[in-house]
């Protein structure tokens, strides 16, 4: 073998199930790994948002519904995608298999750049907001502070996940139980209270519909869209779960039921003790709720509950956002030195300080939940729309290649989640330019950078 062989990298096979990762995640993890994503700061945060932009009750569940459907029409397929190409990396993968490698590269870019420091950023901002519940009772609580407080998580986990996947899965399976028991709990209280009431639902819908109503329920649904964010999360840890092509479906049909569920159940809640002015009011939804059931008491067990589940959540942002950053280094679309496995942690342990640093520079400059989400939500779903489209490509394309679970309700399901996602996304674009442009702005920006610094390298 000559020198110039050996240079050669190995073909990369996205349907091979051979890795150098450790595969330590089961199923419970794997499912885990989704309801902890989900569940997070956003049905916390987003509540009220919608709440806000919906006007009445029955608007404000048809928001969670609809985006329900939505993230479930997802799900779909990306359990096809996910059990045919079990890899690190997730989107980034089957946007290479079924348009180019451009596309890939500006879904990592993006990434990078946008999306999953973003997510990380917006949850520990809300981890700070509550975290402040009990800090103001005692001395001021300014806004460095808070950011200082939103960097601790961001960098504690950071460092555990960089020690070992089985040790960030513990942590993510603790956290998780204990968020989920939170939300039962919280559910018990709203419903189970003298202080709910059949007329806090009232009005159930507007006096009269417009198509201004259009506009309202998108902006709704950019909240509600960043609470359910993270349902395709497994996909990014591929190659770190056992029996990938039974669990990978499994975990997101499953993780997503449950935080729909819940979602569902809270948002119940919340009307039933407050109403839908209420909850427009409120900065710290689920606290005013339990004040009111409970008095100061219950505002401190709901600031405790929601720094776990933020804390969960964070977890599993940071354990399976390196992972597409990894991806990238290894079809030589980012600096190769960031896909280096740690030799005793068997972690991408670069990539998982850079996903840390990025994130950390985001809290700093952007700072507000609300801005962050709508930052990165437009080119978030314009790549789940790709990814849609490419399930349609893919079955032409490569219809020899083994698909251990296939779209239940294909066509009809990918052509909905499709058309939702269009519709949804020019409706953001229109009704909130300045915020929802800033993500696809930085994805156009990576076409320039694919073609001096990718497309040209030897």
């Amino acid at each position: 073998m000559t020198s110039d062989e050996k240079n050669v990298a190995p073909a990369f096979d996205p349907f091979s199930t051979e890795t150098e990762l450790k595969r330590e995640l089961g199923p419970v993890t794997a499912t885990n790994v989704i309801v902890g994503t989900v569940i997070g700061a956003g049905i916390f945060v987003g509540p009220s948002i919608v709440a806000k932009y919906a006007g009445s009750s029955g608007l404000t569940l048809l928001v969670w519904v609809v985006c329900g459907f939505l993230c479930f029409c997802g799900t779909l397929c990306y359990a096809e995608l996910g059990s045919m190409m079990p890899r690190a990396g997730g989107h980034f993968v089957y946007l290479r298999e079924a348009f180019s490698p451009v596309w890939s590269f500006l879904y990592g870019w993006t990434f990078l750049l946008v999306l999953r420091p973003g997510g990380i950023a917006a949850v520990s901002t809300a981890f700070a907001t509550y975290f402040g519940y009990f800090i103001s009772q005692v001395v001021p609580y300014p806004e460095w502070v808070r950011r200082l407080v939103a960097l601790l998580p961001i960098v504690s986990l950071s460092y555990i996940n960089y020690r070992g996947i089985s040790l960030g899965g513990f942590v993510q399976n603790v956290f998780t139980f204990l968020k989920v028991a939170a939300m039962c709990a919280l559910v018990a209280f709203g419903l189970g209270t003298v202080h709910g009431s059949l007329d806090h639902f009232r009005p159930v819908w507007p006096a009269s519909f417009d198509t201004s109503l259009i506009g309202m329920f998108s902006l709704g649904m950019i909240a509600s869209l960043g609470a359910y964010g993270g349902w395709e999360s497994s996909t990014y840890v591929a190659e770190e779960i056992k029996n990938p092509r039974k669990f990978i479906p499994l975990s997101l049909l499953l993780g997503l039921s449950i935080a729909t569920l819940i979602y569902l159940l809270v948002n119940t809640a919340y009307l039933s003790v407050l109403s839908n002015d209420g909850m427009a009011r409120s900065d710290r939804v689920a606290t005013d709720m339990m004040e009111r059931i409970i008095g100061p008491v219950g505002g401190s067990l709901i600031s405790l509950a929601v720094l776990i589940s933020t804390f969960g959540t964070l977890n599993a942002q940071i354990l399976t956002g390196p992972r597409v950053c990894y991806a990238m280094a290894k079809q030589r679309m980012f600096f190769q030195w960031v896909a280096r496995v740690h030799p005793t942690y068997r972690t991408p342990s670069v990539a998982t300080v850079i996903v840390a640093v990025a994130a950390a520079l985001q809290l700093l400059f952007l700072g507000y939940w609300e801005r962050i989400v709508a930052s990165q939500t437009a080119a978030g779903y314009f790549f789940f729309l790709l990814n849609g489209v490419g399930l349609f490509i893919l079955r032409r394309k490569r219809p020899d290649v083994s698909r251990p679970y296939r779209t239940w309700g294909y066509p009809v399901t990918p052509v909905l989640f499709i058309l939702i996602c269009f519709v949804f996304l020019v409706s953001i674009v229109l009704n909130d330019p300045g915020n929802t442009l800033i993500g696809l702005l930085i994805t156009a920006l990576g076409v320039p950078v694919y073609w001096r610094w990718v497309r040209r390298a030897p």
